[in-house]
């Protein structure tokens, strides 16, 4: 069972959790919040299959927490991206903004160029079925918020840039974060992961921390491409 979050202020950092046995998972530091995967969709085709989180965290008393809605889109079948899958997408994030009271709910979609335009969408649609509270948080690739913005218009509270997972890159966008974000949406937050080095230089806003130590046999712990 999640349990239910605590009202605001939020945590200045937070672990992600993904769907893993809970024993592979450390509980949160003290003053830390839980950004936890209550929901996987899979858009194949066009089609869309939703699943539920398999594995059951318990977490201690007053720990906050984010439920994230984590999305992927099935390489075998060219994606649709149809009327079906965008309402599927949205009440996916409805039912997890209304399941407690979250203060925020975070939806994980790491979009190709080709579904921007689906992802823009989505967004728009979420956001105009969202009650008052929760406020929506969105991931983003690191290269989204340097150079190829095209979020200016997302209608979004938080965009969290995530730096980590970035291979041969690294070094260009340690570059580019020290001289600052480029896109004011992603100046709120960031994403760093627990198994690679310290970001080298300072990062703005709040940070959430995937948590990749001791899980790198995992596809999850792989899961982020190349920004």
């Amino acid at each position: 069972m999640l349990n239910a979050s605590v009202a605001e202020p939020a945590p200045e950092i937070f672990w992600w959790y993904w769907d893993r046995p809970a024993g592979q998972l450390p509980p949160p530091a003290p003053g830390v919040g839980a950004a936890v995967v209550v929901t996987h969709l899979i858009l194949s085709g066009e089609a869309v299959f939703r699943q539920s989180r398999r594995n059951a965290l318990p977490l201690p008393d007053g720990v906050m927490v984010i439920p994230v809605i984590h999305v992927e889109v099935d390489p075998a079948h060219p994606f649709a991206g149809n009327a079906a899958q965008l309402h599927g997408l949205r009440d996916a994030v409805i039912d997890a903004a209304v399941r407690g009271t979250p203060a925020w709910v975070q939806l994980d979609f790491e979009a190709r160029q080709s579904q921007r335009a689906f992802w823009l969408a989505a967004v728009h649609a979420i956001k105009a079925a969202l009650p008052t509270t929760p406020r929506l948080s969105v991931t983003a690739l690191a290269s989204w918020c340097h150079g190829d913005r095209w979020l200016g218009d997302a209608p979004v509270d938080e965009v969290v840039p995530m730096y980590f997972r970035l291979g041969r890159v690294r070094p260009a966008f340690v570059s580019r974060s020290a001289a600052g974000v480029d896109e004011p949406l992603c100046a709120q937050a960031h994403g760093v992961a627990d198994d690679e080095p310290d970001w080298p230089v300072a990062l703005p806003g709040r940070r959430y921390v995937f948590l990749g130590r001791g899980q790198r046999s995992s596809t999850e712990s792989q899961r982020r491409p190349l920004s």
